[in-house]
């Protein structure tokens, strides 16, 4: 599938008025096994990915991959079955699809900086291929396998219940009121694109397989052994249960660091980007 370098107007234009990346904006298709992801690169320098949790798709990156685009070469893409990705037909692996990624697109080693889904799927990326890994981000998330109880997940299961009971569109709106997006989903500023994110990408909640990597014994219980430098970012208006799986596998790390965001909930990096972006650019820039 062939690259296509567009200048930021037809960007704009193409519907990711969101992002003002300096320069032009690099768009494609990767073919992986079984499907294709959609990507975007802009920038030039050190190499970011930056990857999308279970509440839209790559658009909730849209401060920041435009404002790291000024000292990084920034990726975003979209996990099968969001965004322009095709969905998955059967089980794959997604540590296999960004590594396909990274190589289409000449990169060695990038930094990670994932939220929620794609923060736990970060750090399975770093335990299957660690020399690919420069520093981690982890944002609003903790590494699967963690031991949950049935009243820390019953009501993200209803969600999903709902949408096989009720239809997709029901589970949307559960899925809009949890929670967990309180401030996002209420602010003006964030709460439309929120809204389309979720509404555009209902269909998730019928996936027969999401973006994780199935490892054995599971990462909660591995995390110890990733070498690269983490940063785990909580919101502190975030639900409980998330906040204490984030620290829970922190204590896991040694040297991991914690910086909690206030007034932010489990999208900090679309309640207050500058907040965040300051936070991740000083962590990825230090020695």
């Amino acid at each position: 599938m062939a690259r296509a370098v567009l200048p930021l107007a037809l960007l704009l234009l193409a519907g990711c008025a969101g992002s003002r990346p300096p320069g032009s904006v690099e768009t494609g298709y990767v073919e992986v096994d079984g499907g294709r992801l959609y990507y975007e690169a802009a920038g030039e320098g050190p190499a970011v990915v930056l990857v999308h949790g279970g509440f839209g798709d790559r658009r909730m990156w849209d401060a920041q991959f435009a404002s790291l685009a000024r000292s990084f070469r920034v990726v975003r893409y979209d996990h099968r079955g969001f965004g322009r990705s095709t969905p998955p037909d059967s089980v794959y692996s997604p540590a296999a699809d960004l590594a396909r990624l990274l190589d289409r697109l000449g990169i060695a080693q990038a930094h990670l900086v994932g939220n929620s889904v794609g923060g736990a799927f970060a750090l399975e990326f770093a335990l299957v291929h660690p020399a690919r890994v420069g520093k981690l981000v982890v944002v609003a998330s903790g590494a699967n396998g963690y031991p949950y109880t049935e009243a820390d997940v019953g009501d993200v299961r209803a969600v999903f219940a709902a949408a096989q009971a009720e239809g997709t569109a029901r589970a949307a709106e559960m899925w809009l009121a949890h929670p967990m997006v309180a401030v996002t989903s209420r602010d003006p500023r964030t709460a439309p694109l929120l809204r389309a994110m979720v509404e555009e990408n209902q269909a998730i909640f019928l996936l027969p397989h999401w973006p994780e990597e199935p490892l054995d014994p599971p990462a909660y219980e591995r995390v110890g052994e990733i070498r690269a430098p983490v940063l785990f970012v909580i919101g502190e208006e975030d639900t409980p249960v998330v906040q204490r799986v984030a620290e829970a596998t922190a204590e896991r790390m040694p040297g991991a660091r914690v910086e909690r965001m206030p007034g932010a909930d489990h999208l900090p990096q679309m309640v207050d980007p500058e907040g965040f972006d300051r936070l991740v650019r000083a962590f990825l820039q230090a020695p």
